[in-house]
């Protein structure tokens, strides 16, 4: 190496450890407060961004070149990683670009034959959007009056044409959960035939005791495959990580509709350095439940309905068509969620930080005062 080309290296690896010292202390994944003082809380992503030691696995990762070639250790030491995590094996593992990539996979495989989706309404609209793509048809089933999947009704409007069940627990848009029993009861009427697909991108934030992951039915062998993050506890969003979990014949359905190294080696180190950082996970949902609750009593406060979000995101009715609504939280430079037609009087806010929060309850009260 020439003397110009291991100075050029030096500069680049020390600027990015003082950048690094930034990194450390404002997220870099979610957009916070910086640059226009807009208070961000319409993407569900994490205020506080990923933990040190994910940070550190990528600062580390640039210093070292990692990024030169493609390399399959990335890839199969995360997956191990991820296998050992929830108490399965390698081959129930596959990892990819979010877990939005997987819910698409699995409309492309299971609605090529059987061109009909069952799911909620409101639910993650990626997945009908994607459904539409496919030329397939989508079964919407209304909410229950708590905003809850209404599970029965769900597993009424499956029939030999259904080709896939989507559920989203917790649910987005409205954060509720499916409890263990309802989930029990449901897929005791599915017929093995057809593949449920469980999208847990938003499970961490979930303490209700009757809450229970889907992993458990991957085990047990059935036709369940559960989708996964490191986009919204992790704040990892920027990395595009996410990975599903599922039988090994079902894993190996996935493989062939799937783009190879999408998971570059810089994201796959800082994904296995922040599910090994168990004490971030616990601050960030720590913080996620005490800004949840703090949401909850200030919305009983001003007598507003809310749903019952077990996620990092909460659905307040606004009594009036949200659009107009969310012009005036923009113009106060607090951003928060789009409409949603299923729900068009409720209006979504990402949980903030202590000091966002305080900024969105001002905004608040300043429009529902006028």
């Amino acid at each position: 190496m020439s003397k110009r080309a291991a100075s050029s290296r030096r500069a680049f690896i020390e600027t990015l450890g003082a950048g690094g010292l930034m990194l450390a202390t404002r997220p870099v994944f979610s957009i916070g407060t910086a640059a226009n003082d807009q208070v961000r809380l319409n993407y569900n992503e994490s205020p506080y961004g990923p933990s040190e030691k994910a940070l550190k696995a990528i600062r580390d990762s640039i210093s070292d070149f990692d990024g030169r070639y493609y390399d399959d250790t990335y890839y199969d030491n995360l997956s191990n990683v991820l296998a050992k995590h929830h108490g399965v094996v390698r081959e129930n593992i596959h990892v990819g670009a979010g877990s939005t990539e997987f819910l698409k996979i699995c409309d492309d495989i299971f609605l090529r034959d059987r061109a009909r989706l069952v799911v909620a309404e409101p639910a993650y609209e990626a997945v009908i959007q994607y459904a539409v793509n496919s030329k397939a048809d989508a079964t919407k089933v209304a909410l229950t009056p708590d905003y809850r999947h209404d599970l029965p009704k769900m597993a009424a409007a499956v029939n030999r044409d259904t080709g896939l069940v989507y559920i989203c627990n917790p649910n987005n848009p409205t954060g509720t959960i499916v409890r263990k029993d309802e989930m029990q009861a449901f897929m005791e009427r599915i017929p093995e035939s057809v593949p449920v697909v469980v999208d847990e991108a938003y499970s961490h934030f979930a303490n209700d005791p009757g809450y229970e992951s889907a992993i458990k039915y991957v085990k047990e062998g059935r036709n369940v495959i559960v989708a996964k993050t490191f986009s919204k506890v992790y704040g990892m969003a920027g990395m595009r990580v996410g990975y599903a979990i599922a039988r090994k014949d079902l894993i190996e359905r996935i493989h062939p509709f799937t783009v190879d190294y999408t998971v570059t080696g810089m994201a796959a180190n800082a994904a296995i350095a922040a599910i090994n950082d168990q004490q971030h996970v616990d601050r960030v949902v720590k913080q996620n439940a005490t800004q949840r609750q703090n949401l909850f009593d200030e919305m009983k406060r001003l007598k507003f309905e809310h749903t019952a979000s077990q996620a990092n995101f909460v659905m307040i009715n606004i009594k009036k068509p949200v659009v107009p609504v969310i012009q005036e939280f923009e113009k106060r430079k607090v951003l928060v969620g789009r409409e949603f037609p299923a729900l068009p009087t409720f209006m979504r806010v990402t949980l903030g930080t202590a000091d966002e929060m305080k900024k969105f309850f001002v905004a608040f009260q300043e429009i529902f005062r006028a």
